[in-house]
């Protein structure tokens, strides 16, 4: 999942290094998905878009505090506790249907084929409480 992978890499990064410098490292690299976009890269075997950048930033943050609060947490007690964030909601998805379409905020599916060379997707990001 999208949401465990950026809050796990802040937290790791966060219990080593100052915040801020974390935090920059963070938006340098979702920076980059929208120069990867444009040049039609893919990350994770997906297109980023607008929203995918914006989920990503909120998760990271997430991440980063969680790191922050709990610098003497190991590895595996790490994963348990964004787990345990991502089950209570504290975490950021994209809406999607019982068979994995996303769908924009009012519930209706995104057809991709409509939306593949445009930046801008109205995808919906909700809590990743389901």
């Amino acid at each position: 999942m999208d949401a465990f992978r950026h809050a796990y890499w802040m937290a790791l990064l966060a219990q080593k290094i100052k915040y801020h410098k974390a935090l920059k490292l963070g938006i340098a690299h979702e920076k980059g998905n929208k120069k990867n976009w444009l040049k039609g890269k893919l990350e994770e075997n997906a297109r980023a878009d607008s929203i995918s950048t914006v989920m990503d930033l909120e998760n990271n943050c997430s991440g980063l505090n969680l790191g922050c609060l709990n610098k003497s947490l190991n590895s595996s007690e790490l994963k348990n506790l964004i787990i345990s964030e991502i089950k209570k909601g504290n975490l950021k998805i994209l809406k999607k249907d019982s068979s994995g379409n996303y769908l924009d905020c009012s519930g209706n599916r995104i057809i991709e084929t409509e939306w593949k060379n445009k930046w801008y997707v109205p995808k919906c990001l909700i809590s990743s409480k389901k």
